[in-house]
């Protein structure tokens, strides 16, 4: 019987994808239950991300809304650090 073996890096790299996708979610179940709300990355961060059981950092919930934002999924104000729908 083979087995493979997921080289580290690549399980890494899994394990980031998996995170800023939960990261993703949190952000977009805030805003189906709050459609008006709009926040800077540190007030996401620190506010409407307070329940996930999942462990971040704010470089990781940056890059979770900037997928949200390539995706057309959120919005960043012009001209300034603002995030909504």
């Amino acid at each position: 019987m083979l087995s493979y073996r997921i080289p580290k890096i690549w399980s890494t790299k899994m394990k980031m994808a998996e995170l800023h996708s939960e990261i993703q979610a949190g952000i977009i179940n805030y805003l189906s239950i709050h459609p008006s709300a709009s926040a800077s990355v540190k007030g996401i961060y620190s506010e409407w991300l307070t329940n996930e059981r999942v462990s971040y950092n704010i470089e990781q919930v940056q890059t979770a809304l900037d997928r949200l934002v390539d995706h057309g999924e959120i919005q960043k104000r012009s001209g300034s650090n603002v995030y909504t729908l």
